[in-house]
């Protein structure tokens, strides 16, 4: 299958349509991951992000990672899709891309934390709790995404929002991974700019 079609099935997944929380004024969605999806195609498109296996442009320990100025997401290797982990991987980074298709230009470190989270939620939907603890992802990171999952459970219809305690915790996590305190800048993809849920 090509690297597009398998992103595409990825972000269309039961397991990603369960994301939906709300971090100061950054949403993420399973909704928003479907709409993202039809960024990525085999075909051409108007508003693509192209994929690329190009390990020299993913850092030494990610397996991909999102250029926002240029709609691309690169892949250590076309193998990524074949793991838990590579999936995850690459969930994280389209959750910059679907940040990037809302024109929402973010601070890193919320906009990491909120990666991180939708990265985790993908492992404990798919009934993966063992390999999330194994994971890089931090323990408060960690207790955030079990405590959104069971506020979201008893939701309908919305987002769970995280409270001010658990941002400054995503927020204190990412700057201990030494993330920045700046801004992403997010243009849209291919000058497309997704405002809905």
């Amino acid at each position: 299958m090509a690297m597009d079609l398998a992103i595409q099935n990825l972000l269309r997944s039961n397991e990603v349509k369960q994301i939906d929380f709300t971090m100061a004024g950054i949403r993420v969605s399973g909704h928003g991951f479907q709409q993202l999806s039809y960024c990525f195609s085999d075909h051409p498109i108007h508003h693509r992000i192209r994929v690329t296996a190009r390990p020299q442009l993913v850092g030494p320990h990610v397996e991909a990672s999102y250029d926002a100025d240029n709609d691309k997401l690169h892949l250590r290797s076309r193998a990524v899709m074949n793991t838990l982990a590579g999936r995850a991987a690459v969930l994280h980074e389209c959750t910059h891309a679907q940040l990037d298709m809302r024109a929402a230009g973010t601070p890193i470190r919320a906009e990491e934390g909120a990666a991180f989270i939708a990265e985790g939620w993908y492992y404990l939907a798919c009934g993966e709790g063992d390999a999330l603890a194994n994971s890089d992802i931090p323990n408060d990171i960690t207790n955030i995404v079990i405590d959104l999952r069971a506020r979201g459970a008893r939701l309908i219809g919305g987002p769970v929002a995280m409270t001010g305690r658990q941002i400054n915790l995503a927020r204190a996590a990412m700057r201990q991974f030494g993330y920045a305190n700046a801004h992403y800048v997010s243009d849209g993809i291919g000058g497309y700019r997704y405002r809905g849920r």
